[in-house]
């Protein structure tokens, strides 16, 4: 049954992905009459329709608590742990405004999948590379600044088995820079679903609980490493874990 499972959710993944190419350029060339505020929305509507149908094609369910504290207006830095590939489809279920993520930039080399990343507005982070990792974090910082809100993962990659990582500190700057709210967010189960290393997708179930938002007077008061420590230890209290002591200071390893 996983094995049926998984493909389904492949096949799908890869024909929605192929059909949205030319479909977010024909809203791009609709820019100047329907304005980019309505195209954004299009476009995330459409890719939202795809993560809730890959969800359901698991077979498992998403539970939210803290539903109340997703920002109905504004910009935000949504910070959520990482622990699969699907917490991304999870996240666009829970979060029905216009979102983009910081991923890894292997994500770019993936057939068609670098126009969605245009499209959506999305940034691309080299893992291991200074330099490179804080040019991301700059390019976040400007969306946030242009009204587009963003999802990042400071663990900088997957849990093994779910349990919290070490925090990149300076990754926070985005918000800090971009002078927004922060949103945290704890996923659990994510791992089950899909762990890391594996191909296949297994029929379990995902709790998602949001945070209280960090307001952006907060966020700007405080130094990355306060910053980070705060948000890691509201997101591993969610999830039932304990606290790690220190959090890393580079952007992402």
């Amino acid at each position: 049954m996983k094995l049926i499972r998984t493909l389904a959710v492949y096949v799908y993944l890869g024909l929605v992905v192929i059909c949205g190419v030319p479909y977010f350029n024909y809203l791009q060339k609709k820019k100047a009459q329907l304005g980019e505020q309505l195209v954004t929305e299009k476009i995330y509507a459409y890719a939202r329709s795809m993560a809730k149908r890959i969800v359901a094609l698991t077979g498992g369910k998403i539970t939210v608590h803290g539903a109340e504290n997703l920002p109905e207006e504004g910009v935000a830095l949504y910070v959520a742990n990482h622990q699969s590939y699907i917490d991304i489809p999870v996240l666009m279920s829970v979060i029905a405004r216009p979102i983009g993520f910081v991923a890894k930039e292997e994500i770019g080399k993936i057939p068609f999948f670098k126009k969605w990343i245009v499209h959506m507005k999305c940034v691309l982070i080299a893992r291991g590379d200074a330099r490179k990792a804080l040019t991301a974090i700059l390019q976040t910082a400007k969306l946030l600044q242009q009204g587009h809100s963003m999802v990042l993962y400071p663990e900088g990659t997957r849990s093994v088995d779910g349990t919290l990582g070490e925090f990149k500190a300076g990754s926070l700057k985005a918000a800090q820079k971009g002078k927004v709210m922060i949103v945290p967010v704890a996923i659990d189960g994510a791992h089950d679903i899909m762990p890391r290393g594996s191909f296949f997708m297994y029929k379990k179930n995902v709790t998602v609980t949001v945070l209280p938002p960090i307001l952006a007077e907060q966020v700007q008061a405080m130094d990355s490493k306060e910053l980070a420590a705060m948000v890691k230890s509201q997101i591993a209290q969610a999830l039932g874990q304990s606290v790690p002591e220190k959090n890393g200071d580079e952007l992402h390893g």
